[in-house]
C-alpha cells in the first residue's frame, strides 16, 4: 500500500499500517493542548490532605464538655408575702438557755425559750404556755432512768390562745422561771421536794411534731444542816447574875431606903 505523505510516496506494510493507525488514533483521541491526567499526583495530595488533617484535630485544643444542670428549670421566685401557712419543723430553730446551771434550794432557775422562723416565707405557729413547755427530768433526758420532775406546762392556764405570726428571720422570745418544787399534770399539790442529783431540761413545741430544743444539764445541790448549833447562853453551868433573894449592900436596891431618901427630898423644898 502506498500512502503520500508530505509529497512523498511512501510503501507501507500491513504490520508497519497497523501500528501507525493505532498511533494515529491515540493521537486523535487525545486532547489538544491539555496534558494527560496523572492520577499517582491526585492520591499523593489527597493523603497529604489527610494527614495535615488529623494532625490539626490532635494539637488543637478541645473545648471544654459542657457543665450538666441539675435542674431542667430556675426555682420560683419566692413571694414573702405570700399567704401564710402553718410552720414546720425544718422552719423552726427553738433555742433554751438557764441563767445558771447549779440551783440550791430557794433561787430559781431563768430559762430563756426562743423560737426562731428559719425558712424564707414567713409562718404561723400556735406556742401558748402550755404547748411551748420547759420540763425538767431528774437524769439524762432519754433514759429509762430519767424522771420527769417538774414542767411549766403543768400549771399553766389550758384555755391560753397564742398564735405566732413569724416572718423570715423573726423570733419570738419568753421566760420561764423553775424553783426548787416538783409538779405533776394538772398541777397537783403536796408534792416531794426535789433530791440532790443531776438535772437536765428541754423545751418543746406541742403544736409542731418534732420541734425541740438542745438539752441543758442542771446539777442540783441542797445545803447539809450544821451539826454544832450555835449555843444560846454560857455553857458553864453557873448564873448569869446575883441570886434575886440575897442581901446587897447598896442601899437604892433596898425599897425602904429608896422611899426615906424621896421623902427627905421632898421635906427639903419650900
Amino acid at each position: 500500500m502506498s500512502q503520500q505523505l508530505q509529497g512523498v510516496e511512501q510503501v507501507v506494510s500491513a504490520p508497519e499500517r497497523a501500528e501507525w493507525s493505532l498511533g494515529r488514533v491515540a493521537v486523535e483521541q487525545r486532547p489538544s493542548g491539555r496534558r494527560p491526567r496523572r492520577p499517582g499526583r491526585l492520591i499523593a495530595v489527597l493523603v497529604v490532605l489527610g494527614l495535615a488533617g488529623i494532625g490539626v484535630a490532635v494539637t488543637w485544643p478541645q473545648p471544654d464538655p459542657p457543665i450538666a444542670a441539675d435542674k431542667l428549670s430556675p426555682p420560683e421566685p419566692v413571694d414573702p408575702n405570700a399567704a401564710a401557712a402553718p410552720c414546720t419543723p425544718e422552719d423552726l430553730d427553738v433555742g433554751l438557755a438557764a441563767d445558771r446551771t447549779a440551783v440550791t434550794p430557794g433561787v430559781p432557775v431563768r430559762f430563756t425559750v426562743s423560737v426562731r422562723n428559719t425558712g424564707q416565707v414567713q409562718c404561723l405557729v400556735d406556742a401558748p404556755r402550755h404547748g411551748l413547755a420547759v420540763t425538767v427530768y431528774q437524769g439524762e433526758l432519754g433514759e429509762q432512768t430519767a424522771e420527769r420532775a417538774w414542767s411549766s406546762a403543768d400549771c399553766a392556764d389550758q384555755d391560753e390562745e397564742r398564735l405566732l405570726l413569724l416572718g423570715s428571720g423573726d423570733v419570738d422570745v419568753t421566760n420561764v422561771s423553775w424553783s426548787d418544787a416538783r409538779s405533776a399534770p394538772g398541777c397537783a399539790a403536796d408534792q416531794p421536794k426535789p433530791t440532790a442529783g443531776e438535772y437536765t431540761a428541754q423545751v418543746t413545741l406541742a403544736g409542731v411534731e418534732g420541734a425541740a430544743s438542745d438539752v441543758v444539764r442542771l446539777t442540783y445541790t441542797v445545803p447539809q444542816p450544821s451539826g454544832s448549833p450555835s449555843p444560846s447562853g454560857s455553857s458553864s453551868g453557873e448564873p448569869s447574875g446575883k441570886p434575886s433573894g440575897g442581901a446587897s449592900d447598896d442601899p437604892s436596891a433596898d425599897p425602904s431606903a429608896s422611899s426615906d431618901a424621896s421623902s427627905d427630898t421632898a421635906s427639903k423644898q419650900p
